[in-house]
């Protein structure tokens, strides 16, 4: 498998899961994830959020999406890093209707926008469950 497959699954299955640290504690929350023409997943959050105190002190995550039927699981670890791109983020205010908030502000300095621009992913299925040491690692 290959970052493209990471990105097809991502597309057909945009709500995922993160996992961050807070202290000593992990924190999980659902996520819609955003892609671009880069290919790069994306994420939104807001300054007033916990959420983004927590990816500032310690920007390491991982993801889990999950396919519809949960037969098929992707989970991907990384850094993630904030973007400052008006354009991305006028987009999605654009489009949107959770963003609507930002409609005439996308330029507010607590709207983020998260990217994850390297990371391993790894492919999980029901029958690979008790193999996790022989699942591939995709890095990109």
């Amino acid at each position: 498998m290959t970052y493209q497959d990471v990105v097809a699954f991502v597309r057909e299955n945009p709500a995922c899961f993160i996992a961050t640290i807070d202290g000593d504690q992990p924190r999980v929350r659902g996520f819609l994830a955003i892609l671009f023409d880069d290919g790069l997943i994306y994420f939104t959050t807001g300054t007033m959020k916990s959420v983004y105190t927590q990816l500032a002190r310690n920007p390491k995550i991982e993801l889990c999406f999950c396919s519809k039927d949960f037969m098929t699981s992707l989970r991907i670890s990384g850094e993630i890093e904030i973007v400052d791109d008006l354009k991305k983020k006028q987009q999605l205010v654009n489009e949107r209707d959770y963003l609507k908030p930002f409609k005439d502000k996308a330029d507010d300095p607590s709207f983020i926008l998260l990217r994850l621009p390297h990371g391993k992913a790894r492919f999980w299925t029901i029958q690979q469950n008790m193999h996790e040491s022989e699942i591939p690692v995709i890095e990109f």
